[in-house]
């Protein structure tokens, strides 16, 4: 039995994970670079606004959880 690892953090990924062009990220992680692609679209390319947007974005996942 393989276990699979998130490419960013290298938790243990429970399920299959979610799949991006080159990894396998864990829901945390995957959360974060949802948030850092919503700012890059929403924000026409402004770095520091996708960031800001990436924070954001996480603790709005966070609380849907609780």
């Amino acid at each position: 039995m393989s276990t699979t690892r998130c490419s960013q953090c290298s938790r243990v990924i429970r399920g299959a994970g979610h799949r991006t062009a080159t990894r396998t990220l864990c829901d945390d992680c995957f959360a974060t670079y949802q948030g850092l692609a919503a700012g890059m679209l929403a924000s026409g390319g402004n770095v520091r606004r996708s960031v800001a947007t990436a924070g954001w974005f996480k603790r709005l996942i966070g609380r849907r959880k609780s």
